[in-house]
């Protein structure tokens, strides 16, 4: 069974070629804007840990508003990479970036809930505010 090593959301972020993750602006809880409705640019990134003769792994990533107007999901299948390297323990390291735009409708707490093979792994949660003139 896959287990999230670690999780966080970002401004942006990517797996680079070589197998590194890549953020920028990671790991915030509060979000100021000018303006709502609005949109932001949103990456949610991390590990998962599956054993190295594992078949993939699914990965969804629900995003949810304040007020339940909107649910964003996103998925994706992680797989062996031919930059993954075993950690001796007869498990490696999948490496994950989904970057989307998301509506910023009202303030409040955004929440994210990541899932394994349909599974709740971790939820992060941000806050919107708008910005004091």
């Amino acid at each position: 069974m896959a287990e999230l090593d670690y999780a966080f959301i970002a401004d942006y972020a990517r797996v680079d070629p070589s197998g590194t993750l890549t953020a920028l602006g990671a790991s915030y809880t509060r979000l100021e804007t000018g303006s709502i409705p609005s949109s932001h640019l949103l990456s949610v990134a991390g590990r998962v840990k599956s054993k190295i003769d594992a078949p993939p792994v699914g990965l969804e990533v629900l995003v949810r508003g304040p007020d339940p107007m909107f649910t964003i999901t996103v998925g994706a299948e992680l797989q062996r990479a031919s930059t993954s390297v075993p950690y001796g323990d007869g498990k490696l390291g999948l490496m994950f970036a989904i970057t989307t735009v998301i509506p910023l409708v009202t303030e409040g707490l955004y929440e994210i809930e990541i899932r394994l093979d349909g599974i709740e792994a971790r939820k992060l949660a941000f806050e919107v505010k708008l910005r004091s003139s």
